[in-house]
């Protein structure tokens, strides 16, 4: 058994900044960092980057402020969007580009250690991983963040021959796409994920048949590579606070622009039709009426109401692309011998199915009660084990429901759109990181929301998960905590039309939220027309933790 003042569980994006932050601040704590796989950077892992693999914000957007990614040449990316290696190569510089006393966070990481179980005794958590070594900590960080654990479905099986194989494992896969082993595959989903798979077996020289299911969200709704002048990219539109303001956002105060673009009449038709352009920009680079088998690819959901299935035409020819394949809307019926049976009767050949299917959001490492008691998710499977909690719940967000339609009349009508059953319960952690309940402020959750700019995201949830766990930030009463959760809830019900963890157009009001949260400044242009049409950028948010430092030295002269 080894004791360590602090224990984060996960070496990826949010892993590796939480431990950064965690020892700018206390400089002489004894960390360590237990990563589930041979290497770091989660997602961005070397064992899990293929060689298509394309990254879905621009160089200015997917880096820490406090470390600077260094430029590749415009000839090198795609609309400023790059090869997954490169991110890899950053996140391994910035493992190593200090050290705290003697050590790197790269010398405080243990690989290949699975987290099996997490309990708490006595104020100390107790972390158990795989291979049975144990370790003790009165502060856990867990940062294993969205796609660690694969939504891998069952199916109805007689003598199938070919590997099923998750999109989580593509990249230790392309050894067997490239062998010649493979001639035929199977895609199953139809997220983004699929789209990059679809791509790779094409540059594979893979014939594939892509089915998306008519059950699930439909396909994912791609975003074009360019934007109008001044913007550079698309990606940019979403990273102003103008096209913020389009979107009816709980995690700020309502202001003029909330009133008059959500609930006046005039500002809700001059709103739709923001939107609307948006989406026949994006639906025009794919043109999806160019064949039958693209129309297979038309996303179900327009472009306001649409999160989980947003993404980015990062590639080039990609639509060219994923046009090779055969694209069907259907359902898996069965597998049998080398077939994958379809329910409208045909039957597909293949020698790989791979199922680009999502992940779940639960955290299999801690049991159902302690995980009720956190307030995190819990699968589907448990629903009617833990059907008084969920029922509290449910009548918390009911009463919270009015307050969303107060502020934002426009959300009174919900549109209907194909979706899929919930896999989980929603999350219960306030402001998406921490448990209502924790009395010794022992515990935080990073990652556990899904957004756009994910290490700007990274980098404040850090800062705002070590405040807490010290002890430096004030916060509301367990009540007002509870209503708050209930609030968002229902708004992300309203919003985006269900459950869920991503909130693809809310990532500017939600760092500023956790700003304001601490004291710090969330108005990182300077005011002005910068503030309003200006894309936010990874180096905005440059000096935070400094910021942070400065009012705590000024409160202890206070207190002295």
């Amino acid at each position: 058994m080894a004791t360590y003042d602090t224990v984060i569980i996960g070496a990826g994006p949010f892993g590796l900044i939480a431990a950064h932050t965690w020892l700018e601040l206390n400089p002489d704590a004894n960390v360590v960092i237990l990563e589930a796989g041979p290497d770091l950077g989660g997602a961005w892992s070397k064992s899990r980057v293929y060689p298509t693999m394309m990254t879905q914000s621009p160089q200015d957007m997917i880096e820490y402020s406090c470390l600077d990614m260094p430029r590749l040449d415009k000839k090198d990316t795609f609309y400023d969007f790059f090869p997954g290696s490169v991110v890899n190569t950053y996140l391994e510089s910035f493992s190593v580009h200090k050290k705290f006393g003697d050590k790197t966070i790269k010398d405080r990481i243990i690989f290949n250690s699975l987290v099996k179980s997490v309990s708490k005794s006595n104020k100390l958590w107790t972390v158990q991983t795989e291979d049975s070594r144990i370790y003790t900590c009165p502060k856990l960080i867990v940062a294993t963040g969205l796609t660690s654990t694969p939504n891998k479905p069952s199916f109805k099986t007689k003598d199938f021959k070919p590997p099923i194989i998750h999109g989580r494992d593509l990249a230790l896969q392309t050894p067997l796409f490239a062998s010649g082993k493979v001639k035929n595959a199977v895609v199953l989903g139809g997220g983004k994920s699929s789209f990059d798979a679809t791509t790779l077996l094409n540059s594979l020289n893979i014939k594939v048949t892509w089915i998306i299911r008519l059950s699930g969200q439909g396909p994912a709704l791609l975003s074009t590579p360019d934007a109008p002048w001044p913007l550079s990219n698309s990606h940019e539109i979403i990273s102003t606070r103008f096209i913020t303001k389009q979107s009816p956002c709980i995690f700020e105060p309502v202001d003029n622009w909330a009133k008059f673009y959500h609930s006046s009449t005039i500002g809700v038709w001059l709103c739709d039709q923001i939107w609307n352009g948006i989406g026949k920009m994006w639906a025009g680079a794919a043109n999806y009426d160019r064949s039958e088998n693209m129309k297979n690819l038309k996303p179900d959901r327009p472009v306001f109401w649409s999160s989980d299935g947003i993404a980015v035409f990062n590639s080039p020819g990609l639509w060219d692309t994923v046009s090779n394949a055969t694209i069907l809307r259907d359902e898996v019926e069965s597998l049998e011998d080398t077939e994958v049976v379809l329910k409208s009767g045909e039957r597909i050949n293949c020698d790989a199915l791979v199922t680009c299917t999502g992940y779940h959001n639960t955290y299999p490492m801690f049991d159902d009660m302690t995980a009720v008691q956190l307030g995190l998710p819990l699968p589907a499977s448990k629903f009617l084990e833990f059907s008084e909690d969920i029922k509290t719940w449910e009548e918390r967000i009911k009463s919270a429901d009015p307050e969303v339609l107060i502020a934002f009349p426009r959300l009174a009508t919900q549109p209907t759109y194909p979706d899929h059953a919930p896999k989980s319960s929603p999350s219960r952690l306030y402001r998406g990181i921490i448990p209502i309940d924790d009395p010794d402020h022992s515990i935080a959750f990073v990652g556990a929301i899904g957004t756009v700019q994910s290490f700007t995201v990274a980098e404040v949830q850090a800062l705002w998960a070590t405040a807490y766990l010290t002890g430096t930030m004030e916060l509301p009463k367990q009540e007002e905590m509870e209503h708050d959760v209930a609030l968002t809830t229902a708004w992300r019900r309203r919003r985006y039309l269900g459950d869920g963890y991503t909130f693809i157009y809310d990532q500017i009001p939600y760092t500023s939220m956790l700003l304001r949260d601490m004291g710090i400044n969330d108005l990182r242009k300077g005011g002005g027309w910068r503030e309003l049409l200006s894309p936010y950028r990874a180096s905005d948010y440059k000096g935070i933790l400094q910021e942070w430092k400065d009012k705590q030295d000024g409160r202890a002269k206070t207190v002295a």
